[in-house]
């Protein structure tokens, strides 16, 4: 009975922490709710099986049903997250080299300590923490890229998920077998492991390659920016001196008017005058760029009769790049902008932008438009036109980089995107 306690929660860790490294990996179409319920689902089904095989004892079985089992029950969920299928194949491959990492390391580790079968429970409990607080802390974003790019990375998964199943479907004792093949599994825990951190340095070195383009963008537009500035201010000085110039002609008349007891004209005329003088700029957030970039296109939209409904709380500092960013709401009001335009003279043009930041992110850009807009597998907007589509790859880099996630949403006329980071 103590030796199908020890089994038994050693299979409760094991259960439980595939289910939360898959959710990791993985990004949900729905509410946080419903996807933990279906998750809670796989890991009910997934415990009755190992239950059944630690009250016969057949531990062999269990190793070999967990990953048929598992394939067919998260096959079943597949629908409940946006990944394509093969995004989700490739993140299920992920999970069970974990699996099978943590099952090897787990039982070496174990055989030197005492009550050896708690002791494997006890590693495996650190071993799995460590790499869900690995995906999740640090890994998430590049993991997420590989994701996106699988067909370029799948071969290093793929390989190690085949020799890690030979071992086990050839096995007629898994205890056995870990025994006696332990030096072949150490090496082979060590090339997966080799294999998955050349995928993410890799990774990593081009992002940050392209993150010294995007820097490079970034001057070119704020360069643009300045000049488009520097030209409203030169523009504004001239405005200044016209109005210097009649206000010596106003002060004129006004004295005229007062000598000569017409008050009413002379305060008609101030009111005039009052009403004439340019308004205070708007200020949108704190934070400088991002205001910058808003105020522009908001300027734009509203020369082009585009009704503005603008509200962001976005405060001075960020903890990622504030460039980055007015450029992702640069290219999301462009977008929006020239969809208003695009619609009939008749139809209500209107832009409406949310932003909030409580230690998170949250963007929203909403407008309406015409025609078809279709959505490729992974959610996002196809690109029908040569040399368009930048913008898009630009906003979905930002929130790759951040380990953030983006929704596009089409329903009655009306496109939105969110963004969360």
């Amino acid at each position: 009975m103590e030796l199908f306690f020890a089994h038994f929660l050693r299979g409760i860790v094991s259960a439980i922490a595939n289910v939360v490294l898959f959710i990791s990996l993985l990004q949900p179409k729905y509410s946080r709710k419903v996807t933990n319920l279906v998750m809670l689902a796989i890991l009910t089904l997934n415990l009755s099986t190992a239950v059944y095989c630690y009250s016969s004892g057949n531990l062999t079985l269990l190793a070999k049903i967990d990953v048929v089992l598992f394939v067919l029950l998260c096959f079943a969920a597949r629908p409940f997250f946006r990944d394509s299928f093969m995004q989700w194949l490739f993140s299920y491959i992920t999970v069970m080299n974990v699996s099978f990492i943590v099952l090897v390391l787990s039982f070496v580790f174990s055989r030197s300590l005492p009550h050896p079968a708690y002791a494997n429970t006890l590693w495996r409990l650190i071993l799995f923490t460590a790499a869900i607080l690995l995906f999740r802390k640090v890994l998430r974003p590049l993991y997420r890229q590989a994701a996106e790019h699988w067909a370029v990375f799948f071969y290093v998964a793929g390989s190690a998920f085949l020799a890690f199943s030979w071992f086990m479907f050839n096995s007629d004792d898994i205890v056995q077998t870990l025994t006696i093949q332990t030096v072949p599994l150490l090496w082979l825990v060590l090339v997966t492991l080799a294999g998955y951190g050349s995928v993410f340095i890799g990774l990593k070195s081009v992002g940050a390659q392209y993150r010294l383009k995007q820097d490079k963008a970034l001057l070119e537009l704020s360069g643009e920016t300045m000049k488009q500035r520097l030209s409203l201010m030169d523009e504004a000085v001239g405005q200044m001196r016209v109005v210097q110039h009649d206000q010596r002609h106003l002060n004129a008349t006004l004295l005229e008017l007062m000598q000569n007891g017409d008050v009413d004209k002379a305060a008609a005329l101030l009111r005039r005058q009052t009403a004439a003088l340019p308004q205070k700029p708007v200020r949108y957030c704190e934070n400088i760029a991002v205001n910058a970039a808003v105020s522009y296109y908001a300027a734009l939209a509203e020369g082009r009769r585009i009704c503005c409904d603008l509200r962001l709380d976005i405060p001075e500092k960020l903890p990622f790049s504030e460039l980055a960013l007015s450029m992702v709401l640069s290219n999301l009001m462009e977008n929006a902008i020239h969809a208003c335009e695009k619609l009939d003279p008749q139809a209500e043009r209107r832009l409406r932008v949310r932003a909030v930041y409580t230690g998170q992110l949250i963007l929203e850009v909403e407008n309406p438009y015409s025609g078809e807009v279709p959505l490729d597998e992974n959610g996002y907007p196809t690109v029908r036109e040569e040399g368009h589509g930048w913008g898009g790859e630009s906003i979905r880099a930002f929130v790759r980089e951040n380990g953030g996630e983006l929704l596009y949403q089409v329903e009655n006329g009306v496109f939105n995107v969110r963004l969360l980071i």
